[in-house]
C-alpha cells in the first residue's frame, strides 16, 4: 500500500468536519448566503419560470441552468430549508476532496501525492469557505475538475465509452461554467492522442464526445431559442460580463472598484442607466456589446494591455481582493495561495531536472497546465474575481501536492504514508 489503507477515508471525515464546522462558525445553517440562483430557484418552485429580475428587467436566461435547477430540487424534498442545501454543499466539497486524489494519483502515479494534494484541499480556506455559499462556484470546481478526470481516464480499450463519459461530463460542465468550452482544442487533441487505430477511427471517437456534449446541452440551447428568438448558449448575460471588463467608463478588472463601488451601478452616468433601464433582457444586452466593442476598437492596444493585467489579476490578486471578507481571511488566503506554489515549484523542478525522481506524466502534465491556462486566457477577455481563480485551484492542487510529497521525502517522513 502507497498510503495507509485509513489515509483517504480519514481526509475525507476531515473534509466533511471542516466544512460542516465552518457552517456553523459563519451560521449559515440558519442565514445563509444566497445569491442569484435563489431567487431564480423559488421562481421555479413557485411556477413563475426561470427568472430573475436584474437592471429593472426581467431576465429568462440570467445565469447557466444547472446550479438553480439542483437548488429548487434540494428545496422540493428539504421544504425550502437551508440545511438540507447545506449539506448538499459539503457532500460537493467533500468528492472534490476526493476527485483530486484521483486525479493526482492518475497523473503524479504516486499515492504519497495523491495523499498530500486531498489534505491541501480538505483544509484549503477558501474552498472551505466558499462551500458555504450559496453560489454555483462548488459545483462549477467539482465539474471542470470532472473533466480533466474524464479525460485522464480515457481509454483506447474501451474507446466508445470513454468517448461517452466525457462528452456527457463536458456537457454538463458547460451548464454550470461554460468556459471549459475555451479549451475545446486542447480536449480535442487529448480525445485524439488517447485513442488508438486509424484516424478515421480517432475522428469518430472526437465526434462521438461532441455529441454526446451537444446532448446535454442542446435541450437548454433549444429553450433559449423558443424564449428569446435567438442563439445563445447558456446565459443571456455574456456581452454584459465582457462590457464590465472593457467598459468605456472605468477600468479596474473586476466589477467593483478598489472603494468597493459596483461599476455597473456606481460609475455608469445616470443618463447611461436610464437608457438602459428603458431595454428589456436582450436590448440591455445589445446595448452593452455594442459599446464594449467600440470601445476595444476604438482602443485596441488598451484591451491588449487590460487583458494581460487582467489574466495578471486572475493569477495574484486585484485591488479589490478581499474587500467583503475581513482583513485576515485575505492574509490566510494569500499566504496559504502562496505557500501552493512554492509547492508547485519544487513539483514542476523535480519533473524537468530531477531525473531520480518520479516523474509526471508529459502528456497529462500538459493537459492539466493547458487547462489552468485556458481558462485563465478565457476569462481575462471579460472581468476577474477571486473567485474565478479558486475553481481551478483544485488543478493547482495536485503539482503542489506532488510538490509537498517530494518535501516529505526529503525530510524523511515517506515512512508514515509509505514508500511509492
Amino acid at each position: 500500500m502507497i498510503v495507509s489503507w485509513w489515509g483517504l477515508p480519514a481526509m475525507g471525515v476531515a473534509a466533511v468536519a471542516a466544512r460542516l464546522g465552518a457552517f456553523l462558525v459563519l451560521d449559515r445553517f440558519r442565514h445563509p448566503e444566497v445569491w442569484e440562483s435563489e431567487t431564480i430557484a423559488l421562481n421555479l418552485l413557485n411556477g413563475h419560470g426561470f427568472i430573475f429580475r436584474f437592471l429593472e428587467a426581467d431576465y429568462r436566461s440570467y445565469m447557466e441552468p444547472l446550479y438553480p435547477a439542483l437548488c429548487a430540487l434540494v428545496y422540493a424534498v428539504t421544504g425550502h430549508h437551508p440545511l438540507g442545501l447545506g449539506l448538499v454543499h459539503v457532500m460537493l466539497g467533500t468528492a472534490l476532496v476526493g476527485l483530486v486524489y484521483a486525479c493526482a494519483w492518475r497523473i503524479t502515479h504516486s499515492g504519497g501525492a495523491a495523499f498530500m494534494a486531498a489534505a491541501l484541499t480538505a483544509f484549503h480556506p477558501a474552498l472551505i469557505v466558499f462551500t458555504t455559499k450559496f453560489h454555483p462556484f462548488i459545483l462549477d470546481s467539482l465539474l471542470l475538475l470532472a473533466v480533466l478526470a474524464g479525460c485522464l481516464w480515457c481509454s483506447s480499450a474501451r474507446p466508445w465509452w470513454s468517448a461517452a463519459r466525457l462528452g456527457l461530463l463536458i456537457g454538463a460542465c458547460t451548464l454550470s461554467r461554460p468556459t471549459i468550452l475555451a479549451a475545446s482544442p486542447l480536449l480535442g487533441w487529448w480525445v485524439v492522442r488517447s485513442s488508438a487505430g486509424s484516424w478515421r477511427r480517432r475522428l469518430l471517437v472526437l465526434a462521438l464526445v461532441a455529441v454526446c456534449a451537444g446532448g446535454v446541452v442542446a435541450p437548454w440551447v433549444w429553450r433559449n431559442y423558443r424564449v428569446h428568438g435567438r442563439f445563445m448558449v447558456t446565459r443571456s448575460g455574456t456581452p454584459m460580463v465582457f462590457w464590465i471588463g472593457n467598459n468605456p467608463y472605468r477600468f479596474t478588472g473586476s466589477a467593483l472598484t478598489p472603494e468597493g463601488e459596483a461599476i455597473l451601478i456606481d460609475v455608469v452616468p445616470a443618463r447611461v442607466q436610464e437608457q438602459i433601464y428603458a431595454l428589456d433582457e436582450l436590448g440591455q444586452q445589445d446595448f452593452f456589446l455594442q459599446q464594449a466593442l467600440q470601445h476595444v476598437r476604438a482602443h485596441p492596444g488598451a484591451f491588449v494591455r487590460r487583458w494581460w493585467l487582467k489574466w495578471w489579476y486572475f493569477w495574484w490578486f486585484s485591488p479589490q481582493a478581499g474587500l467583503r471578507y475581513p482583513a485576515a481571511w485575505l492574509t490566510t488566503y494569500q499566504a496559504f495561495y502562496v505557500a501552493l506554489w512554492l509547492c508547485i515549484g519544487v513539483s514542476l523542478g523535480a519533473h524537468w531536472w530531477n531525473r531520480s525522481a518520479p516523474r509526471m506524466g508529459s502528456a497529462a502534465l500538459a493537459l492539466l497546465l493547458g487547462l489552468c491556462g485556458l481558462i485563465a486566457v478565457a476569462q481575462s477577455v471579460c472581468y476577474i474575481e477571486g473567485r474565478h481563480r479558486l475553481a481551478i485551484e483544485p488543478f493547482l492542487i495536485i503539482l503542489a501536492g506532488h510538490g509537498l510529497w517530494r518535501l516529505w521525502s526529503l525530510a524523511g517522513g515517506n515512512r508514515a504514508l509509505g514508500r511509492s
